[in-house]
């Protein structure tokens, strides 16, 4: 880093090495290409205002999951907060589902973990579609490694109970 802050090539660099874990991360959280380009992209920008308060030895990647989380999050809290409006103004809200793509296996698992709360979704994602130890799941979304172990098991416990994922594995429910 610079003196007065943090160089471009830096930047540079941490956009190079990292944007497509980044952008998977707000992508899987999200589950729309577009706001998690715009994810990545806030992502990036927060990390360079913030980079004078990183110490050696900071690990890179597991600050710009916990900003990416934090950020795609908000959105979704956004998204939330337009889709109650809406509600309570009569207003249905737009739907792009594809009754084709629902059928496939990746979609039925997709739309169960959409219907996950966000507090047991952002671990599973993190943990199963991007491979990170529970240690850093605690460290990107600040809670403790226990709680990120109980959340995982309460996610596996409602996804195994989700009748869309037994009917897709041809269990009636």
């Amino acid at each position: 880093m610079e003196p007065d802050g943090p160089s471009t090539r830096l930047l540079e660099r941490w956009v190079e090495t990292y944007q497509p874990v980044v952008f998977r991360a707000a992508y899987l959280i999200l589950r729309d290409t577009d706001a998690a380009e715009d994810v990545a992209q806030e992502t990036f920008i927060r990390a360079y205002r913030a980079a004078h308060r990183l110490r050696p030895g900071d690990e890179i990647a597991g600050w710009l999951y916990r900003i990416a989380t934090n950020t795609a999050l908000n959105v979704l809290r956004s998204r939330r907060r337009e889709t109650r409006a809406l509600g309570r103004m009569g207003a249905e809200p737009v739907r792009t589902d594809d009754p084709f793509e629902r059928r496939t296996t990746r979609n039925t698992v997709s739309g169960a973990l959409d219907r996950l709360p966000d507090r047991l979704r952002v671990p599973v994602v993190l943990r199963y579609y991007l491979d990170l130890p529970e240690v850093e799941i605690a460290r990107a979304i600040g809670i403790r490694p226990g709680t990120v172990k109980s959340r995982l098991h309460d996610a596996r416990k409602a996804l195994a109970t989700d009748a869309d994922i037994a009917a897709a594995a041809g269990h009636a429910g």
